[in-house]
């Protein structure tokens, strides 16, 4: 009982819970205002705010949210590897001015970063077990004043989990998905692989395919980073951080979907 308890009182007073009640208190405030039509206004305005902040901070929103995203693509078959593959993982932010182990940059790829480079890894490996070629091809130029291209913290990276740094090529121009598909091309051409492998977010995958798309690259998703798609309780429909976090994330790849649907090459 103390845990349910302890559960739902946390979700509540912690952000966004405990804005989402500052709404509310607000509507319930707007009694005191004389004028009719302002009251009216306000306590709309404040009760759209609270089920609005509500409904994107709640797992099953974000569930079906994720859904219209991540369902489209399969995860990679075993019949979709050739003899000359390549991978393509694209850039997802990095950390700079911190300590990091074998790397002689003072830089770690960020978190979505590494969820996409293991995934690479792991495809490689599963690739390189067949006894094929394979090239990692790394994206991402420097972003709002980083030192350090996303890609070049990458190869680090790579590099110290033991990749061979033969079989990594990278770019250092590209500052969104669009611009990384472009500057990919050529290196892509030059590894003259039968496969060519995309590896980013779930999420990310519709936007990023259309991309390279358009730049005449039939690429083979490889998804990963899915969002928790589980089983709902009572909890899930208490407003959580991570739940807004991941519905804003999910939101801006509609809105980015659409955007790059009038880019032209």
């Amino acid at each position: 009982m103390f845990t349910i308890l302890y559960k739902l009182v946390v979700g509540w007073i912690m952000p966004p819970g405990c804005f989402i009640i500052i709404f509310i208190f607000c509507a319930w405030k707007t009694r005191t205002v004389a004028d009719p039509a302002l009251r009216k206004r306000l306590r709309v305005f404040s009760l759209i705010g609270a089920m609005g902040l509500y409904l994107l901070s709640i797992r099953p929103v974000q569930q079906m949210l994720a859904g219209g995203l991540e369902n489209k693509y399969r995860v990679v078959q075993e019949s979709q590897i050739k003899k000359t593959n390549a991978i393509i993982i694209l850039s997802a932010g990095i950390v700079e001015g911190v300590p990091v182990s074998f790397s002689p940059l003072p830089a770690s790829p960020g978190p979505w970063a590494i969820i996409r480079l293991s995934e690479g890894i792991r495809l490689y490996r599963r690739i390189k077990a067949e006894e094929r070629e394979c090239t990692i091809i790394l994206t991402g130029g420097c972003l709002f004043g980083d030192k350090n291209a996303a890609s070049t913290v990458s190869r680090e990276w790579l590099v110290s989990m033991g990749i061979p740094s033969r079989d990594i090529r990278w770019e250092t121009s590209g500052r969104t998905t669009f611009e990384e598909a472009r500057f990919a091309l050529p290196i892509v051409k030059s590894t003259d692989a039968e496969a060519l492998f995309l590896v980013t977010h779930a999420s990310h995958m519709r936007r990023a395919v259309a991309s390279f798309n358009k730049f005449g690259l039939a690429v083979i998703p490889a998804p990963c980073g899915f969002s928790d798609s589980g089983k709902l309780g009572v909890f899930s429909f208490l407003p959580e951080a991570g739940a807004l976090q991941g519905n804003r994330v999910l939101l801006w790849e509609y809105l980015g979907s659409v955007f790059y649907w009038f880019k032209r090459p």
